[in-house]
């Protein structure tokens, strides 16, 4: 009897390697069925028309594919319209799981058949794609990311040739031009941004009830919001947490082995990158979130483990404002201290 089929997908940007493997009742594999297909829409229904002729007609079937880049996309986005149930596996997971398994060679042939074997052994999230607003601003605020950099590093070429023992002044002179142009660039982007986000009337006021706080610029939450997909598939503070790499991690092994905890930072680095400088700010400004960063520093003696803690404690209230579509309310935590404190002082009931 068979109890589950999967496809494991693996490519690039020509074609992709998919293999179709079989799950029996006493957990022996059996693997149906290997080919390579083109990358293209041709190539799609090619691979749909296979996967239907191959599977089982009586157990649904299931995709695992791998995120590489975005070469995925494509074919996910197809899958997803054809209703299929696909699972996107992120790179660090499937190397895990390849290193389980000893394999001496690598290629994409071999990695699809792991995938699918991964896909059977474990039972994997439905991929939702992002909405055509989401993805956009998402590509918008990764572009600004992109410019952001260059423009640090085409800054430091400047620096060091200008203080070099006999700079150049044409280089130095093309070095300016080519900071100014990105940064006119990084202005569009943001303009660009600014665009989408008023012609959502929803989620313009969304984001204006957050940016209420001090700190938190229109950049830092329409990032966060995008790179989450509006918070689309989070249930709860932990699951966030966890894909944003603030989750805590600890390393410990009997009585010997004692590390240090820290946060895992396996997770997207686009919303931790965007948190920092607001954390910095808001400690500044801000008097309930320097105490925060206090307490810690005063427990851990480490400056960073408090701006992380400050990070997190940001991320989790425009997760709550945006979800709860409430504007900040800078005296709410002092309410709700109050009340804490006045709930501690009632007598328990001695019946």
């Amino acid at each position: 009897m068979i109890i589950s089929q999967n496809v494991g997908i693996d490519g690039g940007l020509k074609d992709f390697k998919v293999c179709l493997m079989i799950l029996h009742q006493d957990q022996s594999l059996k693997v149906k069925g290997t080919r390579t297909f083109t990358n293209n829409l041709k190539g799609f229904e090619a691979f749909f028309c296979w996967a239907e002729k191959k599977k089982e007609q009586t157990d649904p079937l299931r995709f695992t594919m791998e995120a590489t880049g975005v070469y995925y996309e494509q074919l996910a986005y197809f899958l997803h319209r054809k209703a299929q149930h696909v699972s996107v596996i992120l790179p660090n997971k499937t190397k895990a799981y390849f290193q389980t398994l000893n394999l001496k060679s690598k290629t994409d042939k071999l990695e699809a058949r792991a995938l699918a074997q991964l896909g059977l052994e474990r039972k994997f999230a439905k991929w939702e794609p992002l909405s055509k607003q989401m993805y956009e601003l998402k590509t918008l605020c990764r572009e600004r990311v992109m410019l952001l950099e260059e423009k640090t590093m085409v800054s430091n070429r400047l620096h060091a040739e200008t203080h070099c023992q006999s700079p150049n002044s044409s280089v130095v002179k093309r070095l300016k031009k080519r900071i100014d142009f990105i940064k006119r660039q990084i202005k569009e982007v943001e303009k660009q941004l600014k665009i989408i986000v008023k012609k959502d009337k929803e989620l313009d006021k969304r984001m204006d009830n957050i940016c209420q706080l001090k700190g938190l610029s229109f950049i830092t939450v329409i990032t966060v919001i995008s790179e989450t997909n509006g918070f689309a598939l989070f249930r709860n503070r932990a699951q966030l947490t966890s894909f944003s790499g603030y989750d805590v991690v600890q390393r410990q092994s009997g009585s010997s082995v004692l590390g240090k905890t820290k946060i895992s930072k396996k997770g997207n680095r686009y919303i931790r990158r965007a948190l920092h400088m607001p954390s910095l700010c808001v400690i500044k400004y801000n008097e309930e979130y320097r105490n925060l960063y206090e307490r810690v520093f005063e427990r851990t003696k480490i400056k960073m483990k408090g701006i992380v803690a400050v990070q997190r404690k940001l991320l989790l209230l425009i997760f709550s404002l945006f979800k709860k579509n409430q504007a900040y309310d800078p005296d709410f935590s002092k309410q709700k201290t109050a009340k804490n404190c006045r709930q501690d002082t009632i007598p328990a009931y001695a019946g």
